[in-house]
């Protein structure tokens, strides 16, 4: 049987990692290729720098990578068969998110890199007593480094809302979100509902990180749009 492929496109200071437990789920039916986000500081660079020499590109997104993987998506529409949207809205930042990145920049650069705390890390999952997934995230975090968390920082924070393109795109886009995440704007959700046809799913859940704690309701979504 030819496996389908799939291109993964991941998260804020995340790695290959975020997608490996819904990859042995889905091994057996699809080719996953990973593809790192580009060590750029602007949107358009990064774009730019992602390469998919395929036709019909299934491509799914998480978080930050559901935004770049809908800018790219949007930018080459006729290679584009399906994209996935995990975890992530699609739209500019607010003023107190703005600031916030902001103020995480300048310590950086004066006090220099540290990695998520737990306190901040349980904000994002469900289960605030997996150490393992804990672990985990702080590893991803870590093995990017300062490096890569400056130039995302500098490319992500003053984005545009992607909602005029969307409402004029015949790409079959779809969302899976959580319905209690606190990362996402469900006004713009609600916005995007209600003047597109694009399928969205929620689940009932808090988690940002549905790879790796849904990763069999995740197994099920990806086989049912992906099919």
């Amino acid at each position: 049987m030819t496996k389908k492929r799939v291109y993964l496109i991941t998260g804020f200071m995340c790695d290959e990692r975020i997608w490996s437990r819904v990859e042995t789920l889905l091994q057996d039916s699809y080719e996953f290729i990973y593809i790192p986000i580009p060590n750029e500081n602007s949107f358009e660079k990064i774009v730019k720098k992602i390469h998919i020499d395929d036709e019909n590109i299934n491509l799914i997104g998480f978080s930050l990578g559901g935004y770049i993987a809908s800018y790219y998506a949007l930018k080459n529409y006729l290679k584009i068969n399906k994209v996935l949207v995990i975890s992530s809205t699609l739209c500019s930042l607010n003023d107190d998110e703005i600031r916030q990145r902001e103020f995480a920049l300048k310590l950086v650069k004066e006090y220099g890199f540290s990695i998520l705390n737990d306190k901040k890390i349980k904000t994002l999952i469900e289960n605030k007593n997996d150490n393992s997934l804990i672990a985990l995230i702080k590893d991803m975090y870590k093995n990017n480094g300062k490096e890569k968390f400056i130039n995302l920082l500098q490319a992500t924070t003053y984005r545009k809302d992607l909602s005029n393109m969307l409402q004029k795109s015949n790409t079959d886009f779809n969302f899976l979100y959580s319905e209690d995440d606190i990362l996402l704007d469900k006004n713009w959700i609600d916005t995007i509902k209600e003047n597109t046809n694009f399928l969205f799913e929620s689940i009932p859940s808090d988690t940002h990180m549905i790879p790796l704690e849904k990763a069999d309701y995740l197994k099920d979504y990806i086989s049912r749009i992906i099919n």
